[in-house]
């Protein structure tokens, strides 16, 4: 008989309510649905007790919805056995799957100007801003067709709808230029939210330098930037924290001069506050809109980074570990009913809100930006909008496929990383951990994906491109993917 060790029973005891993200639809004509659980088990060690599914992509929807006229996603079927959403959902319900629906909000295929993120300097992108009424009402109508057309497949069926989500790991992209940031949202909607609640804040921001200065820097390649910014920080630990990067510097012969960099700081915080209360209020909202006049409650998620201050969600993580006041329908602040983030990106363990460990580095903000690379060498619009417009077929994959080594080298795989996790939820612990959530993406998955997707025609077959490095090229794909959209940055250096 073999012998058992200490090892196999803390895998266990690591398990519990455990998922499996399917964040494109695509990839699923390269994995069996019905051997999803085995492909699940082969690299954790155990089978999962639900599926996540995403509920648009980036170049479209996945199921029409009454009086939404937007592209619909070629992916929206998924076989020729499964013709629908409709009939994937149940098909995974039926293997005792539940069903969890995610969505970005950003829903870059939305064309409606008027809703979109707008940065410091008026520069607009192609994303939706949540904060705008509208965009609200948009994105809730969405997500609120999934879960009927859930509700709907799961009704006779051992697996049932269990949960929706909302991405917000990247809803602010940042940029800079010449040590000068760009951060988002600043449309017509967010600007009125700071006037009524911080009269004249807004006007801070609109120098250089200026507060941001203190935590944020231009990297020449993207921004560095400090994030362990709990809610309860004080003008001197954003002073000390700045000082430590030598962000302080900015401020040239001001540096030194303490009553001033309070002041600043002082306003920083202020401005952090005000954003995350934005932020709470408009997912409350999404979410209220999706979820009205349903008999059964369903739980409301969202997929944050995990750092004490996201910059590019709006939101302190621990403003929302609290329990909820009896009686307030949003929860006093609080939008959502779990959380699921990076479990390395901080040492934060939830003690109040359940949470659930996302095996990827910075959760879904690698593999969102993969699929925005696939679309933007596939969707003719932006193939020609782009200087990707120039490159031929070939260099456009190999762009992609940068893009693809970048995010498969933050995945966390295997059973033996689950011991290093938080425990799990139990009267012994004040851990609130429940699970934990696998994504269905390897590089073999990706490349398979890959060579399926339609190149839309470019402008040229530039010979140009072809003599370019891959490094090269992919650096030329996002600087003009980020001057198509918000003549900005991404939020960090790509390596």
């Amino acid at each position: 008989m073999a012998r058992q060790f200490r090892i196999q029973r803390l895998l266990s005891e690591t398990a519990g309510n455990n998922l499996l993200d399917i964040p494109h639809l695509g990839f699923l004509r390269h994995v069996e649905p019905t051997g999803i659980k085995d492909w699940f088990k082969q690299r954790w060690g155990l089978e999962p007790d639900g599926v996540v599914l995403p509920v648009a992509h980036p170049e479209g929807l996945l199921f029409k919805v009454e009086g939404v006229e937007e592209p619909i996603s070629p992916y929206g079927r998924v076989s020729d056995a499964l013709k629908d959403f409709q009939e994937l959902v149940h098909l995974f319900a039926q293997q005792g799957l539940n069903i969890y629906l995610l969505l970005n909000p950003t829903l870059e295929f939305v064309r409606a100007a008027p809703l979109h993120i707008v940065d410091i300097v008026g520069d607009s992108s192609h994303a939706l801003c949540i904060c705008n009424p509208t965009s609200r009402a948009l994105i809730g109508a969405i997500l609120g067709t999934a879960v009927d057309i859930a509700l709907e497949a799961t009704n006779d069926t051992p697996g049932k709808l269990a949960g929706v989500g909302l991405d917000i790991v990247d809803i602010f992209p940042m940029g800079a230029r010449k040590e000068k940031l760009e951060l988002t949202c600043f449309c017509a909607s967010c600007e009125q939210w700071f006037e009524d609640h911080a009269p004249g804040l807004l006007r801070r921001f609109k120098s250089f330098p200026n507060p941001w200065n203190l935590v944020l820097q231009d990297s020449g390649t993207g921004i560095r930037f400090i994030e362990d910014i709990p809610p309860d920080s004080t003008p001197d630990h954003i002073l000390e924290l700045s000082r430590q990067k030598g962000f302080d510097k900015v401020f040239g012969d001001r540096a030194d001069n303490l009553l001033y960099l309070r002041e600043q700081a002082n306003v920083l915080l202020r401005y952090m506050q005000v954003r995350h209360e934005q932020v709470a209020n408009a997912l409350s909202e999404i979410f209220s809109e999706a979820l009205h006049n349903l008999e059964q409650p369903i739980a409301r998620f969202l997929v944050m980074e995990g750092a004490e201050y996201g910059w590019t969600s709006g939101v302190f993580l621990k403003e929302f570990d609290r329990i909820p006041l009896p009686g307030l329908e949003a929860g006093d602040g609080i939008p959502c009913d779990e959380i699921w983030f990076d479990p390395a990106a901080s040492d934060l363990m939830l003690t109040n809100m359940p949470f659930r460990s996302y095996m990827w580095g910075r959760a879904r903000y690698y593999i969102d930006e993969f699929l925005r690379a696939v679309n933007s060498v596939s969707n003719p619009l932006k193939r020609i909008a782009t200087g990707v417009a120039l490159f031929s077929e070939a260099a456009a994959k190999a762009l992609v496929r940068r893009r693809l080594q970048q995010c498969v080298a933050r995945a966390m795989t295997g059973s033996t990383i689950l011991l290093s996790l938080p425990p799990l939820r139990s009267p012994h612990t004040q851990s609130q951990r429940i699970g934990f959530v696998g994504t269905l993406l390897t590089q073999d998955l990706g490349e398979k994906f890959i060579e399926e997707i339609q190149i839309a025609e470019g402008l040229s077959e530039s010979s140009e491109a072809e003599e370019k490095g891959v490094s090269e090229l992919l650096d030329l794909l996002m600087k003009s993917l980020r001057n198509s959209s918000s003549d900005g940055s991404r939020s960090e250096d790509d390596d």
